[in-house]
């Protein structure tokens, strides 16, 4: 694991928080070359470890304020927030007891805030050529308009991983595979109807408590991405994931709190605005080079005893049928529908591309 780990850091591979609640990391202040001194900084809470891609688009655009700025204008990161509580650094944005912050898109709806939820409709995104032509439409513009209704100033959505079911037990391929099966769940209403129209019975639980929670059968299964499964060592308690059996992706939201957008100059705020464009891209970039990687080297960790398994074209229309009842609740709801449509409508005119990453033959079934 500590070869897995370590191509990881060095990438930025993974998808979820990988530190237990109440744990706690330094600061880290992006470096402004070239700079006389930083007038004023800006501190930026996320939940995820500072290696997470996450940490490593939001380093990319620490850099570029820096140097848009001349080093003016600073970004202190300050990764595992909270112990990794995404809600709670939701309310803290909110307070004002931390200037920015970046909250995953799956957890808005809590808070009222239904514009991320055609992002993580269920088998819609699949790829990220597909989600790349999605963020970059006026409509990635629209969603963030929706952070506006809690006080807060959306700026980006960046991405974490692209997210499959994984199992302790058998794969999660056709619909009867789910039935029955206790998946962990995200706080997030979306997420948890699409486990259960799928046949699960949802879970959730703290990300601290999954590993020990698969290994004593209290879990059967997770919907993760290969970095998550990489950094927590889960190839050792997890049996089998769908290669092409991509839920959703599980991007996150950058935003500021209003009183302190507001507090900066316009030029301070074109500063912030030019910084935050490079996120999307460099974010899929960071998730996209290494995933082939990545499944190898779990191929290799997990000594075959863990592997790959591969949904026929009948199965993956099986899933999709499942899930209808999904799109039929949330289509009709005011305002989310259509940018559902307009999203189907960006997906199906993007170029087809690979839905799972590549792994070695001898680590694949089915």
């Amino acid at each position: 694991m500590l070869a897995i780990t370590a191509a990881l850091a060095a990438s930025g591979c993974g998808s979820d928080a990988a530190s237990p609640p109440g744990s706690s990391a330094a600061s880290e202040t992006a470096p402004a070359p070239g700079t006389t001194g930083t007038e004023r900084t800006i501190r930026i809470g996320f939940v995820t470890t500072a290696e997470h891609p996450y940490g490593a688009a939001l380093r990319v655009f620490a850099r570029r304020l820096a140097a848009v700025s001349g080093g003016r204008l600073g970004a202190q990161l300050v990764p595992e927030y909270g112990g990794g509580d995404d809600l709670g650094l939701l309310a803290d944005m909110r307070a004002g007891k931390v200037d920015a912050g970046s909250v995953s898109a799956s957890v808005w709806q809590a808070e009222g805030v239904n514009s991320f939820l055609a992002l993580q409709m269920p088998f819609l995104i699949t790829t990220y050529d597909a989600e790349r032509a999605v963020l970059a439409s006026p409509v990635a513009a629209l969603m963030l308009r929706g952070t506006r209704r809690v006080g807060l100033e959306g700026l980006a959505i960046h991405e974490g991983g692209m997210r499959r079911p994984a199992s302790a037990e058998g794969c999660l391929l056709a619909p009867d595979d789910w039935t029955g099966t206790r998946m962990r769940s995200v706080q997030s209403g979306l997420l948890a109807q699409s486990i259960r129209a799928l046949g699960a019975d949802p879970v959730s639980m703290p990300l601290s408590d999954v590993g020990e929670a698969l290994t004593t059968g209290r879990l059967d299964a997770i919907e993760a991405n290969l970095g998550l499964v990489a950094t927590l060592g889960y190839v050792d308690v997890l049996r089998c994931m769908a290669a092409n059996v991509t839920l959703w992706p599980f991007p996150t939201v950058l935003a500021m709190n209003d009183a302190v957008w507001s507090s900066l100059t316009p030029t301070q705020k074109g500063w912030v605005r030019s910084a935050a464009r490079v996120l999307p891209t460099a974010s899929l970039d960071i998730v996209g080079r290494s995933a082939a990687r990545t499944a190898r080297e779990l191929c290799r960790e997990g000594g075959g005893f863990f592997f790959f398994a591969t949904a026929t074209p009948a199965e993956l229309r099986a899933l999709r049928v499942a899930v209808q009842p999904v799109y039929d609740r949330y289509t009709a709801m005011d305002g989310v529908g259509d940018l559902i449509r307009r999203v189907q409508r960006i997906v199906a005119s993007s170029a087809p591309s690979a839905s799972g990453p590549a792994y070695p033959a001898s680590c694949g079934a089915g």
